[in-house]
Formats: C-alpha cells, structure tokens, sequence
C-alpha cells in the first residue's frame, strides 16, 4: 500500500478568526504539522487497508490540530482523523475521550470524492456530531474545507 497524508486546514476562516484573537493559538500536535494550508497528519500504516483505484478502504491518520481562544471559551481538537470511503463517498472521523472514558471516533465530516482530482480531493460537510465539536455557529450539512490526500 502507499504512504498517504492527509492535507487539511479545517476551515479556513476558522484559522483567520482565531488568528486574530488576542489569545488565539492555532496549532499542531505531532506527529500532525502546521503548514502554511494548514495541516499535514501521518499515515498510521499498520491500521490502513485503502484501494487508491477505487476509493475505498480506511486511512488512519496521526496527529492533531488544535484551535484555542476566547480565554478557553473556545477549544477545537481534531485528533487522529480517520478517512473511511467507499467507492467514493464516507466519512473523516476523530478521536474523542480517553482521559475518564475509552476513547472512540466520531463522524466529522461526511466525504465525497472531486471526481478526476490529483492528488485525491474530497469535500467535507459537516455532521451532527462534527458540529457539537465546532459550536453551534456552524451547522450540520456546512462545507468546510477540502480535505487533500497526497499519496508519497
């Protein structure tokens, strides 16, 4: 199988905003790194089985993006993204818990393939659950941003 990563930056007027606060940090826990679109989180190869041909299978990612402010009031984390697709269409769900209770993936985002997109692109719609991790500001069914997987 190859080496993927997944290219993220959320949403991009999330990281503006919170950029501009006074206590805003956005930032990336490894091994996830913050790049300039965002950012990059790392193939966990022993729990991946995905078909680059037909879009299916799972990518287990490493890492997380974690967006702070408001004197925490706001506190965004999305960790360890898993992309689960069949032909074409799933979901990118994230890691929760683990301090007082087992930790377990939530659905996100709700994935749809850009059809003929080099490296992979997908869109990302958020879920029920995606939005009781981002506020009620945001809906469920809202687009944020593509969501990039680049095999190495």
């Amino acid at each position: 199988m190859s080496s993927f990563e997944l290219h993220w930056s959320v949403k991009d007027s999330l990281i503006a905003y919170i950029s501009g606060l006074e206590d805003g940090t956005v930032e990336a826990l490894e091994p996830a790194a913050r790049t300039e679109s965002g950012f990059t989180f790392v193939l966990n190869e022993v729990a991946a089985d995905f078909n680059a041909d037909t879009h299916t299978g799972v990518l287990q990612f490493l890492g997380t993006a974690h967006f702070t402010g408001h004197w925490g009031m706001m506190n965004i984390t999305i960790k360890d993204p898993r992309v689960e697709l069949t032909s074409g269409h799933g979901v990118l769900s994230i890691a929760q818990g683990g301090i007082l209770s087992p930790e377990v993936h939530v659905p996100f985002v709700n994935l749809n393939v850009i059809p003929g997109s080099h490296p992979l692109m997908l869109t990302a719609a958020l879920t029920a659950e995606g939005r009781g991790v981002m506020g009620e500001q945001y809906s469920v069914g809202q687009k944020l941003s593509t969501v990039t997987l680049v095999d190495k």
